[in-house]
């Protein structure tokens, strides 16, 4: 068998590997949640009887995954990749398909961007880095949404310990990001580095090529700081929209301690914690998170947090599950993109 052949199998098995281990992990989590009383599992299967409150989840859902389209497709235009909404629309649902179902530690992220550059492989940089980038903005946009909830919740947060913690993190990042951002964006700056040598640091540096250009793709953005903002703007109303579906399950599950103004601030960092690559949808993980989230935000009991989110992933999976339709009448282009972007898991 040639030595590239053995290669890619041993990557494929790796990958089934990792995605075994991760859903044994969250498997276990989630039967430590229930064994201990923290997940409810009686309480959940009460969603079958709240029909009303599925509609306006799924409705939401939807909504917000009509704007991080109409995002991602402002991203590929302003980065010069020609290509139509309907196509982002599609790929987009294709994406979150593969974050849910498909086996591999790729994730569907960069299947997308390999699929949306499939004709052009000079194209692939600008691609992958619109993917990064607008991870990176939905992330900013989350924090800065938690970042002007303490101000509404700055007797809460001081109350408690691990609050306290949360907040003063928060904070720091918002303040390295504005640091991050005058780097990347600002020509003075830029200036600045060039005059002191930071630019001769990166020729030393291995793969110096890709990191150029992963830089100027990033500097395409300092010249349509509107954009960018506009880009921002689209994303806080998807945390906004998110915060309220969240709201809205957990009336729907019977809490109703928590205030909405502490939902600001928790439901950002229990998303962001859903988002970490350490099982698959978030599942185990975002159990655990909501759980604590909630008892140190006043709720009655720990596992309602728990139960919410297990509410959530329900019924984002089973939506997820319905977008399989437009994966298989597309397969043969995304098995294509997924093999490009295995053999380039970092474009050249």
């Amino acid at each position: 068998m040639p030595q590239y052949t053995m290669l890619k199998v041993t990557d494929k098995m790796k990958s089934y590997a990792v995605t075994l281990l991760k859903l044994c992990f969250a498997a276990l989590i989630i039967y430590y949640m229930v064994a201990t009383g923290k997940l409810d599992l009686n309480q959940i299967s009460q969603i079958s009887h709240k029909k009303a409150m599925v509609f306006e989840v799924v409705l939401i859902i939807l909504t917000a995954v009509l704007l991080t389209t109409i995002r991602w497709y402002y991203l590929l235009i302003w980065q010069g990749i020609t290509t139509t909404f309907r196509a982002v629309l599609r790929i987009n649902c294709i994406g979150m398909f593969f974050n849910s179902f498909m086996p591999g530690a790729l994730g569907g992220d960069l299947v997308k961007a390999f699929y949306i550059a499939k004709d052009s492989k000079a194209r692939k940089v600008g691609a992958v880095m619109t993917i990064l980038i607008d991870r990176i903005i939905g992330f900013q946009a989350v924090m800065i949404v938690a970042f002007v909830a303490l101000f509404f919740n700055h007797d809460v947060m001081m109350s408690n310990p691990q609050l306290q913690s949360l907040a003063f993190a928060i904070a720091f990042y918002i303040a390295c990001s504005f640091v991050a951002a005058a780097c990347v964006f600002s020509a003075r700056v830029k200036r600045l580095f060039i005059a002191i040598g930071v630019n001769k640091l990166v020729y030393k540096l291995p793969r110096k090529d890709l990191l150029l250009r992963i830089y100027d793709a990033f500097h395409v953005y300092a010249h349509q700081k509107t954009r960018l903002l506009k880009a921002i703007g689209i994303t806080i109303v998807v945390d906004i929209l998110n915060i309220c579906m969240f709201y809205i399950i957990g009336r729907g599950m019977g809490e109703d301690v928590v205030s909405l103004t502490s939902y600001l601030t928790a439901i950002p960092v229990g998303i962001l914690m859903l988002s970490l690559p350490i099982a698959p949808a978030g599942l185990g993980v975002g159990q655990v998170a909501f759980y604590n989230l909630f008892l140190w935000f006043g709720a009655r009991s720990g596992s309602i947090g728990a139960t919410i989110v297990t509410v959530y992933q329900l019924i984002s999976i089973s939506l997820s599950l319905c977008f399989v339709l437009v994966y298989l009448k597309n397969r043969k282009e995304v098995k294509k993109a997924l093999a490009d972007s295995q053999e380039n898991s970092l474009p050249d």
